[in-house]
């Protein structure tokens, strides 16, 4: 059984145009955004790092590269199929971590009681950050013991300030994301059976994925 990080580069960050680079090695804080979940899936001690992007993608490709991770060419045609491709070739026992490479989050070590959770018996383990705004984010309701009940997905009325921003689950589980767009929407499936964990991490979270999540970030 290994630990496997898979970061999902295949967008076409349509609402940040126009850019001179691919958003996921535009600079924030000196640095190319995606280095920060590199970086956070590392202290995981991951045995493997894949980054699945589009073959257009060069500057994600190269820059991909020269960090050490395994680039996954494909064209997905939603954020769960892009998760599916970098699955190939995985056990169904494999540990697999999920980041987002447009988002920069507190702790660093923030995989570690992720994956402490996973290992104590969930399908699925979530790490939630508090957010305002989160009309455009997919909020998690847990109850006691760090059970998920449900999670929304981009609701009108919010029912919770807390958001998953990085999960991890097993190659297997994830498998059963054929037939969804969003990892979300297969998550909250799960949690009506009560399969899914989360644990409150932090109130420390940027998303660059909207021009005034970028601004934000460029700016912090």
């Amino acid at each position: 059984m290994g630990v496997v990080g898979v970061i999902p580069a295949a967008g076409y960050a349509t609402r940040l145009q126009p850019l001179a680079c691919s958003k996921e090695v535009y600079r924030v804080r000196g640095r190319p955004v995606m280095d920060f979940i590199l970086e956070r899936m590392r202290l995981a001690r991951c045995d493997e790092l894949r980054v699945v992007t589009r073959p257009d993608k060069l500057d994600v490709i190269r820059h991909a590269r020269r960090r050490g991770a395994v680039v996954v060419q494909a064209r997905p045609a939603s954020l769960a199929q892009s998760l599916l491709c970098g699955l190939r070739g995985l056990g169904p026992g494999d540990e697999v971590l999920i980041g987002f490479p447009d988002s920069i989050w507190e702790p660093i070590d923030g995989y570690r009681p992720v994956l402490e959770l996973l290992r104590s018996g969930w399908k699925v383990a979530l790490g939630l950050f508090e957010a305002e705004d989160m009309q455009r984010y997919e909020p998690v309701l847990v109850g006691p013991g760090g059970r998920v009940s449900a999670i929304e997905f981009k609701p009108a009325n919010p029912s919770s300030n807390w958001l998953w921003g990085c999960a991890a689950a097993s190659a297997g589980v994830l498998l059963g994301m054929r037939g969804y767009d969003e990892p979300g929407l297969f998550f909250d499936w799960l949690s009506r059976s009560g399969a899914v964990g989360a644990v409150r991490l932090s109130s420390s979270y940027l998303d660059m994925g909207t021009p005034e999540g970028l601004r934000a970030a460029v700016g912090a």
